[in-house]
């Protein structure tokens, strides 16, 4: 009985501290319900808190291994199915490119996962890693939870969400281009959400691209991140249509592939630099370092 107001205490900072719970996570980002709370359970909880303890707590490692090899079963099967023509070599850099160590951090991240997270370290020193590698063991205990199937489409629609799906057909980032430049040239560079509405019940942004305070480009996607990407893409162009009237010599390059359908160019002031490398073993070997 001594022990009852600590338990109270903790809960209650626990509720304080975590916007939702696990079940209403993965109700919101997959689309399911929890039948087994253990294996969550499991999964939300870092090895740091296995330091000490004789209670037989099992840390999220195990899951992790098999939620990773799920995803890329997933992610494979996705890319398999949508690019009917393309050969191995292409396949895995698109796959590198969705979920990579970078994505998944950043996915876990935006959907407030690290909150959950049981540690022995302070919130504010839960590295976005540990983020990343706790969406993975999530993604094993769905797996263990409600087997292949329903896994496999809970995953892809958690993917889409976050708008994962469209790093496959993006062979520049011209949101990073973009950043670089404007770091260079001493530019002030914003993204400002113009509207948020719903097609269909399903969530659509605009999004504009400003170029100290001015509008320099536009774009509409079914995630923030998406969007900044398209009106990063227009920003971009307008850039290179202004250093070519300064500069007639300047050629204009063709679409990167993948951006057709939105007909930008992808702007360079050395065509040169401009040259595609061929990819590298560490290329492919780069999806999940």
């Amino acid at each position: 009985m001594t022990n009852r107001p600590s338990r109270v205490l903790d809960r209650l900072v626990f509720w304080k501290e975590t916007p939702q719970t696990i079940r209403q996570l993965v109700r919101k980002e997959f689309g399911l319900r929890i039948r087994k709370i253990q294996l969550y359970d499991e999964a939300l909880t870092h090895a740091s808190m296995l330091d000490g303890d004789t209670t037989g707590l099992r840390s999220n490692e195990r899951l992790e291994f098999l939620g990773d090899t799920a995803l890329d079963l997933v992610v494979a099967r996705f890319l398999y199915d949508a690019f009917p023509d393309e050969q191995e070599g292409s396949l895995t850099q698109r796959k590198s490119k969705m979920v990579n160590r970078e994505t998944l951090n950043l996915v876990g991240t935006n959907m407030e996962l690290g909150a959950l997270i049981r540690s022995k370290m302070r919130r504010n020193d839960v590295h976005s890693s540990v983020v990343g590698n706790a969406l993975e063991a999530l993604i094993g205990a769905i797996y263990l939870d409600h087997g292949y199937e329903k896994t496999s489409r809970a995953v892809m629609r958690m993917l889409k969400r976050h708008g994962a799906d469209h790093k496959v057909h993006e062979t520049v980032d011209f949101k990073s281009k973009l950043h670089h430049w404007a770091q260079r040239e001493k530019v002030k560079l914003a993204f400002e959400v113009k509207r948020e509405y719903h097609v269909k019940g399903k969530t659509r942004y605009d999004v504009v691209a400003l170029l100290d305070e001015v509008k320099r480009g536009s774009g509409t996607g079914s995630s923030k991140k998406s969007a900044e990407q398209r009106a990063a893409r227009g920003a971009w162009r307008s850039v290179f249509d202004a250093e070519k009237s300064e500069n007639p010599g300047l050629k204009k390059e063709p679409p990167a592939q993948g951006d057709e359908q939105d007909g930008a160019p992808s702007p360079q002031r050395k065509r040169s630099s401009n040259r595609r490398r061929r990819p590298s073993g560490s290329d492919q070997s780069s999806q999940k370092q």
